[in-house]
């Protein structure tokens, strides 16, 4: 039954990613309360407490873009990343990841749910670097500007205006989806489109892919 469930989980939720990613990176339709509520419907009561199950219903695929997209960044900036933003932590996953490539960096993990935020604390707990959660809106994000070195953002509605804003010159913005890798190119090149970055690197990973967006 439970590896039924698991089977469910990841065909749900490839289905879901797959539909809904392409019009979030249209600033217009992203910006939208109805799309923002939509978002926080599934994750928050479709979802929930159930999304480990989806994590794991990945059988360890779940992480990879993030990984390499992570590893991309390192490549990039070596050790000079030492604030990271984790826009829609969820459950900490990608906190957890980003630790590992800088262990020596402030992670402040957002997300807009008090639900998630509970189940990323308490999974982050072992977790050496400097974490700090914080319950916010990605369109309402109380940082300064020229503040974050790295922004990570996965399976989430990505808010790349004001990722520019708080992200300092020369500074990464990641954003992955997890099950949408046949819109990697098309992700790649709307975000082009709007001209916000010094450059844009994007690639399909297994199932999902990542795009890393260099601030000027």
């Amino acid at each position: 039954m439970r590896n039924l469930f698991n089977r469910l989980s990841h065909f749900l939720a490839q289905l879901l990613f797959s539909i809904v990613m392409p019009p979030l990176f249209i600033p217009s339709i992203a910006r939208l309360r109805v799309t923002r509520s939509m978002i926080a419907f599934c994750f928050g009561r479709m979802y929930g407490n159930k999304y480990q199950r989806v994590i794991d219903s990945f059988q360890g695929k779940y992480g990879l873009a993030m990984a390499d997209g992570l590893a991309k960044a390192k490549e990039i900036a070596g050790d000079g990343i030492s604030v990271i933003l984790d826009c829609g932590t969820g459950t900490g996953f990608v906190t957890k990841q980003a630790s590992t490539y800088f262990p020596n960096a402030k992670i402040v993990a957002f997300d807009i749910l008090e639900g998630m935020l509970s189940q990323a604390r308490n999974n982050c707990r072992e977790i050496a670097s400097s974490v700090i959660h914080v319950q916010a809106d990605t369109f309402a994000l109380p940082l300064a500007d020229n503040s974050v070195d790295l922004i990570l953002a996965q399976n989430t509605i990505p808010n790349f205006e004001d990722f520019v804003r708080i992200c300092r010159s020369g500074g990464m913005i990641i954003f992955v989806d997890c099950s949408a890798g046949w819109i990697a190119n098309i992700a790649k090149r709307l975000l082009e489109k709007q001209q916000l970055f010094k450059k844009v690197i994007g690639e399909r990973v297994n199932l999902g892919f990542y795009l890393l967006a260099q601030n000027y």
